[in-house]
């Protein structure tokens, strides 16, 4: 036979095509059990607070289409039997499928909005609630309370302190303390508030009584479509219905990258339902994903005028239960993540996700005649649009993702943030320069030109006279993320270099056995147990007796919650992926996952620990707006820059980083899409690469090709290391990040690495700078000569304003910010 192997030759020791095996669509996620504590099942009360809000923006979008035909008519009996099974998502998908085969343009949506008459649809506290039977004291949020807390679900010592405060007392049964706390919201609580905003009054930044939650519902203000959606979602976040509603919303008002994260959200609760194989891999969250349907179902089952069961709850009854329901809801959730990404032009995920949920299910022509155009349709908007990335301006990690708009205001972001005012600038030096143990002098302070608004650039001036060649500014930083580089296996000389996770200083390869045995002795004031994980975490020896060491520091300023959790999966997701030759024990480079735009993931994981550390002293601390990343520019700043998008990226590690931080990602939404969004643009916009190499002269890499494996095991590691991530250790430190740019030779200082603690940034003097002059350095190597617009606005985070004779054609070497 032509296709018989050699003789004398093992088939099987040869490793599969090159390519043969395509690599996963997506990173890995991680194997998550009971790390989340979920919220109690749903009451029927709730369930029919809950309906309610969802029940009049869906009835109005069900009434905006008119007399049109529906999408979801029936066209035989068959068909008229099936239809309560449409009864969670048939407005959002007729909705969908008026226009299907092309996202939204973002430039109209606002017209289209007023057309529906969406825009003008607002209901006051009456409208929700009057008539309806709710227990008011049962529903409204505690004010004193985190985020989403109802009565129902508070316990001893928190109603207890609440009462307190109240001037109440505060002693009995659970059940006295729930109806006296209820009695009082009775008496003096006509609204409705959620989502409680951070307090920034130590920035200068007061917040009234009405701009303290981010939702307020009484008889005089009324509240839209997003706003019924959200509080829906907060008093039942495991329906996937209130999660499609919601992102179908979001996609309305042409906010993709929010509906993404919805849709998003809602089919992992759909694929809880219907994929048996991760049913119990989450203990209780199934249970609570089909009790929040049921519930939902039973809140009005009945018809009023008549006593009969609804058709849906007559379905509810037969044999596959919930499960009747969940199919259209899948199928208008693929339909809003596909659109969304189009829009985005993240046209490597909108392929995937197109065709995902064709393989996964069987559906009718009907249903399946939206996804085959939609593909002819897009192929030349597609071809035209995806060739801008292939010009060499990007970094190979930004190759795939799609573009969102930074000047576009997220709904429940307060606005409120001046930085050109006076208490904000005086803040910013207090806790940048004056607070910074790493500064013993100062000779710099956070200025601001007078007569500038809110969307004016801070800078650094001189606060005396400086000479040539003195240190003005040290800065540790506060957020890093060190990724650990995965090397082939091939002798010691090519095994990744330990470092300290605190201080980057090397450590000895005979430290990580010596630190282990710390760790079982249970020495843990110079150790820590993360030495022992797959990717261990170490800290060098205090130098001296009685010094504190970086272990006692890390645990003092960053490494809370995410100490002693197995983070490879979080590794994995942002480098190279290897695979092991078929016949021997020797390893190969498949594919990495750099190209989904995944490098920040690990600052983005310090962010979120930080947060939750935070919150036992401020229990509505948001994570945008910890001190660090508040200095930092906003929407004001970014008019007209584009920001990288994916779905791994943006929201699929980013909600796996939260759950494994023990965040309910469904109903804590101080944690919402938006919020993480924010977070990842400052850190685009700001962050600093520590990588030695990084500060010479090299060639942007924006492709990288992965060779066969039995090519791979003849190369030398330094013809590999092309493969390696474009950044393993990045950092943000956010005094440097208020210096701004000058092209040489216009700029008067300069920045590097402390050679005695290696991520300790310095700034200084290349000339003598006079008391009030501004700080300006140069980002770029003196050597780097093609600087074009895109990696400019990168390193930057805005267009280059320095005034000085910009060269066209630079490319960066010394920042990423």
């Amino acid at each position: 036979m032509a296709d018989s192997p050699p003789k004398n030759k093992s088939w099987y020791n040869h490793p599969p095509a090159h390519r043969a095996i395509a690599p996963p669509p997506f990173p890995p996620r991680p194997d998550l059990y009971d790390e989340v504590e979920w919220a109690p099942h749903l009451s029927k009360h709730d369930a029919k607070i809950a309906r309610r809000f969802w029940s009049l923006p869906d009835s109005f979008l069900g009434e905006s289409l008119g007399e049109q035909p529906r999408f979801l008519r029936p066209t035989n009996d068959e068909e008229v039997h099936a239809q309560p099974m449409h009864a969670l998502a048939r407005n959002v998908y007729d909705h969908l499928m008026r226009e299907h085969l092309v996202p939204l343009e973002p430039g109209n949506w606002e017209e289209r909005w007023v057309d529906s008459g969406l825009n003008a649809q607002a209901w006051s506290f009456d409208d929700i609630f009057a008539g309806q039977g709710f227990d008011l004291g049962d529903m409204t949020e505690d004010p004193d309370r985190v985020a989403g807390q109802l009565i129902s679900g508070m316990k001893v010592q928190q109603l207890r302190d609440t009462l307190e405060k109240r001037n109440l007392p505060n002693a009995g049964t659970v059940a006295q303390l729930r109806q006296r706390l209820r009695d009082d919201k009775r008496r003096n609580h006509r609204k409705y508030r959620v989502l409680p905003r951070s307090d920034l009054t130590h920035w200068g930044i007061e917040r009234d009584d009405t701009g303290k939650y981010a939702i307020e519902i009484t008889d005089e203000s009324a509240i839209g479509p997003l706003d019924m959606y959200t509080c829906a979602i907060l008093v039942s976040p495991y329906n996937p219905t209130y999660w499609l509603s919601r992102a179908y919303c979001h996609y309305q008002q042409a906010l993709f990258d929010l509906a993404v994260g919805d849709a998003y959200r809602a089919q992992l609760l759909c694929e809880v339902l219907v994929n048996p194989l991760i049913r119990n891999r989450q203990p209780g969250l199934y249970t609570r994903t089909w009790q929040a349907l049921e519930q939902h179902i039973r809140a009005q089952e009945r018809d009023p005028t008549t006593g009969n069961l609804y058709p849906e709850a007559e379905l509810l009854r037969q044999p596959n239960g919930i499960n009747y329901f969940v199919p259209t809801i899948r199928k208008a959730i693929q339909n809003v993540i596909s659109l969304s990404l189009a829009a985005l032009q993240c046209w490597e995920d909108y392929y995937i996700k197109e065709k995902e949920l064709l393989h996964q299910t069987i559906m009718i022509d009907r249903d399946m005649v939206p996804f085959k155009d939609r593909s002819e349709v897009m192929k030349p908007i597609v071809r035209k649009l995806a060739g801008a990335k292939l010009t060499p301006e990007y970094f190979f990690y930004e190759r795939r993702a799609g573009n969102a708009f930074g000047d576009r205001r997220y709904p429940y972001d307060a606005d409120d943030k001046d930085r050109s005012a006076d208490g904000f600038v005086d803040k910013a030096t207090e806790v940048l320069i004056n607070q910074n143990g790493s500064l013993p002098w100062k000779k710099c302070k956070v200025h601001v030109d007078n007569g500038t608004n809110s969307d004016a650039q801070l800078s650094m001036v001189a606060t005396e006279d400086i000479k040539a060649g003195e240190i003005i500014f040290v800065e540790i930083p506060p957020i890093r993320g060190h990724l650990n580089l995965r090397k082939l296996p091939r002798g010691e000389d090519v095994q990744p270099l330990l470092r300290c996770d605190n201080c980057q200083r090397p450590l000895p390869a005979r430290h990580q056995e010596n630190y282990s045995n710390e760790v079982q002795q249970g020495n843990l004031r110079e150790a820590c147990g993360c030495i022992s994980k797959q990717l261990p975490i170490a800290f060098c020896p205090a130098p001296n007796q009685g010094d504190e060491t970086c272990a006692e520091n890390a645990r003092a300023r960053y490494h809370f919650r995410a100490c002693g959790k197995d983070w490879e999966w979080l590794h994995n997701s942002m480098r190279p992926i290897t695979s092991i030759l078929r016949g021997s024990d020797q390893q190969y480079y498949t594919h990495t996952n750099e190209a989904h735009t995944t490098l920040l993931s690990l600052l983005l994981r310090e962010i979120f620990d930080i947060t939750l550390q935070r919150r036992e002293r401020d229990p509505h601390l948001m994570a945008h707006e910890i001190d660090e990343l508040l200095v930092l520019e906003g929407p004001n700043n970014w008019q007209n820059q584009r920001f990288p998008f994916t779905l791994a990226g943006n929201v699929q590690v980013p909600f796996d980083i939260l759950m494994q931080l023990g965040v309910d990602i469904f109903r804590d939404l101080t944690f919402d899409t938006w919020v993480i969004q924010l977070i990842l643009r400052k850190l685009t916009a700001h962050i600093v690469p520590w990588d030695p190499d990084l500060r010479k002269p090299t060639t942007i890499i924006n492709d990288k090709q992965f060779l066969p494996g039995m090519v791979q095991m003849k190369l030398p590691e330094r013809k590999l290391a092309i493969l390696d991530p474009t950044f393993h250790a990045l950092y943000l430190y956010p005094g440097f990040s208020l210096f701004n740019h000058a092209c040489p030779p216009n700029n008067n200082a300069t920045w590097g690495y402390d050679p005695e603690v290696p991520n300790r940034l310095l700034v200084w003097s290349l000339r003598p700078i006079e008391k009030d002059e501004e700080i300006r350095i140069s980002y770029f190597h003196p050597d780097d000569d093609e600087v074009s617009t895109i990696t400019l606005e990168r390193v930057l985070g805005r267009p280059c304003d320095c005034g000085g004779p910009h060269i066209n054609q630079r490319r960066p070497k010394a920042a990423a910010r």
